[in-house]
């Protein structure tokens, strides 16, 4: 048993000392030791009395009570006290900074719990992979149609921007000094927040891990998420994501899931669609027809800039699709037009659209309309329009 217990206590003090607080808590210990057995040997002290000597001299409180009567006792001192209160005040400093990084990793560990709990609790969500410029534009309009979101980037920096290109009130202070030189605004204070703070203030929750490994989309929640948006730098990470989503979709029973990919060379989507791509999103082309449309349709660009990218006439181009508790199955277009104030421009029925439908035409159950109505309310891209005097 005793052979044992020494044993337990060597492995121990070995663990412990080759760790940062063993290096300076085994110091201490072995000073401890020397200081008692010097002053008890030097002076004929007790070795509680010379332990309380040794204690008040490493500690620096010296009531002087004892002291050193001998010249050898006084010659241990001056060399014990130089050693003892200078690795003291290190073995102090070292175990405070310790104890500020177990307080802070304990802080941390919560707070990311918390954020693990918020991502088990979405449901239908979009997964936005990478915070690439199209990325968190995309995530922007998502936001705007209050859309729940979770944004998957590796990289601190783009993940931080993206989170604050979320966050109307710095778009507001950091564009403001294009409308307004005068009113520009000082936005490094939101620039410094940390990236827990950044998503509990909008509200959307992130992972900085790899977007296109098949355990980040685990537990960004693929087998519960409405889709999936591959927003990478490169058309290649890209693939990676569209295979690891497509299989992990089959795999995890979620087959509506439906995934969008963004393509840097068109050479590449054909393998995005194949790898199982729902649709692909390639921005020059519709640079290149919004440009066309700017400069031959400019009242038309106009139109569609106000209802679709800015938010600000009051109406949009949405799709409809019957809702169960207020079917509308035999009404007609003109009854459901009246109803709800809408324009209806097509109706998909039997895999088909039929263009601008006659007010006779009766709506059907599994229908689903794209028409020109009232937008819900005022959203992020109308509020900072109109803040700054934008129509």
């Amino acid at each position: 048993m005793f052979v044992n217990l020494i044993t337990i206590y060597r492995r121990f003090f070995y663990r412990l000392a080759r760790t940062q607080l063993g290096l300076v808590l085994v110091p201490i210990v072995l000073l401890i030791v020397i200081g008692t057995i010097g002053y008890a040997m030097l002076e004929g002290w007790s070795l509680f009395e010379a332990l309380y000597v040794t204690i008040i001299t490493i500690t620096t409180i010296g009531y002087g009570d004892f002291s050193p009567e001998t010249v050898g006792g006084r010659w241990f001192a001056i060399f014990f006290a130089m050693s003892a209160i200078g690795l003291a005040s290190y073995a102090v400093s070292t175990l405070a900074a310790k104890v500020i990084e177990w307080e802070q990793n304990r802080v941390q560990r919560q707070v990311q719990e918390k954020r693990m709990r918020t991502i088990e609790s979405l449901k239908d969500h979009v997964i936005i992979c990478g915070a690439s410029n199209i990325g968190r534009v995309a995530g922007l309009y998502f936001q705007r149609a209050k859309q729940d979101i979770i944004i998957v980037e590796a990289d601190e920096d783009r993940l931080r921007r993206a989170l604050l290109y979320l966050d109307v009130e710095y778009l507001r202070k950091k564009f403001s000094p294009y409308h307004d030189i005068a009113n520009a605004v000082d936005v490094t204070e939101d620039e410094q927040l940390s990236l827990d703070k950044l998503a509990e203030k909008i509200d959307v929750p992130y992972l900085m891990v790899e977007p296109t490994e098949d355990s980040t989309l685990i537990a960004a929640g693929i087998g519960r998420a409405k889709g999936v948006v591959a927003a990478l730098d490169s058309d290649e990470r890209n693939l990676f994501t569209v295979v690891s989503a497509r299989a992990l979709s089959q795999r995890l029973d979620n087959v509506k899931l439906r995934i969008i990919a963004l393509v840097h060379d068109d050479k590449n989507g054909t393998k995005l669609q194949v790898a199982g791509a729902d649709q692909l999103v390639l921005p020059e082309k519709g640079s290149g027809l919004q440009i066309q449309t700017f400069m031959m349709n400019a009242r038309l660009a106009d139109f569609s800039l106000r209802t679709t990218i800015k938010g600000t006439a009051g109406y949009a181009l949405q799709q409809l699709s019957d809702d169960p508790a207020a079917s509308w199955q035999n009404d007609t277009i003109a009854e459901l037009s009246a109803a709800r104030d809408l324009v209806v421009l097509a109706v998909w029925r039997d895999g088909d659209y039929i263009y601008s439908p006659p007010h006779d035409t009766r709506l059907q159950t599994h229908d689903e309309l794209i028409v020109f109505a009232p937008s819900q309310d005022l959203d992020l891209f109308s509020q900072f329009a109109k803040k700054n005097g934008k129509g």
